[in-house]
Protein backbone atom coordinates (compact mmCIF):
# COMPACT_ATOMS: atom_id res chain seq x y z
CA UNK A 1 0.00 0.00 0.00
CA UNK A 2 1.22 3.56 -0.44
CA UNK A 3 0.13 6.51 1.17
CA UNK A 4 0.92 9.91 0.03
CA UNK A 5 1.23 12.60 2.46
CA UNK A 6 1.50 16.08 1.63
CA UNK A 7 3.30 18.28 4.16
CA UNK A 8 3.40 21.89 4.60
CA UNK A 9 6.23 23.50 2.91
CA UNK A 10 7.43 25.74 5.63
CA UNK A 11 7.91 22.05 7.69
CA UNK A 12 11.98 21.82 8.42
CA UNK A 13 13.11 18.60 6.92
CA UNK A 14 13.69 17.25 10.63
CA UNK A 15 10.07 17.42 11.07
CA UNK A 16 9.19 16.04 8.14
CA UNK A 17 11.23 12.86 8.15
CA UNK A 18 10.09 12.72 11.91
CA UNK A 19 6.52 12.53 10.37
CA UNK A 20 6.95 10.20 8.13
CA UNK A 21 8.45 7.80 10.47
CA UNK A 22 5.98 8.26 12.90
CA UNK A 23 2.97 7.20 10.13
CA UNK A 24 5.51 4.32 9.07
CA UNK A 25 5.70 2.83 12.72
CA UNK A 26 1.87 3.72 13.12
CA UNK A 27 1.02 1.62 9.96
CA UNK A 28 3.19 -1.12 10.17
CA UNK A 29 2.79 -1.84 14.17
CA UNK A 30 -0.07 -0.73 15.42
CA UNK A 31 -3.91 0.71 14.75
CA UNK A 32 -3.18 4.59 13.80
CA UNK A 33 -5.32 7.17 15.63
CA UNK A 34 -4.51 10.90 13.79
CA UNK A 35 -5.98 13.90 14.97
CA UNK A 36 -5.35 17.10 13.12
CA UNK A 37 -5.53 20.21 14.66
CA UNK A 38 -5.32 24.25 13.54
CA UNK A 39 -1.78 25.37 13.58
CA UNK A 40 -3.43 28.68 15.50
CA UNK A 41 -4.70 26.01 18.57
CA UNK A 42 -3.67 26.79 22.20
CA UNK A 43 -2.28 24.22 24.62
CA UNK A 44 -5.51 23.53 25.99
CA UNK A 45 -7.27 22.88 23.10
CA UNK A 46 -4.77 20.67 22.14
CA UNK A 47 -4.81 18.97 25.81
CA UNK A 48 -8.63 18.88 25.10
CA UNK A 49 -8.29 16.64 21.78
CA UNK A 50 -6.03 14.93 23.12
CA UNK A 51 -7.88 13.70 26.04
CA UNK A 52 -11.77 13.03 24.03
CA UNK A 53 -9.07 10.53 21.27
CA UNK A 54 -7.78 9.07 24.77
CA UNK A 55 -11.14 8.27 26.29
CA UNK A 56 -12.66 7.08 22.86
CA UNK A 57 -10.14 4.37 22.73
CA UNK A 58 -10.36 3.42 25.51
CA UNK A 59 -13.79 2.98 25.14
CA UNK A 60 -13.78 1.00 21.90
CA UNK A 61 -12.00 -1.43 23.15
CA UNK A 62 -8.38 -0.53 21.06
CA UNK A 63 -6.43 -0.16 24.23
CA UNK A 64 -4.20 -2.51 25.28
Amino acid sequence: MMVEVNLPEEWPPALALATAQLLQHALRDGFPVITVIRSDATPDQLSDICTRVQMLIEESGLAA
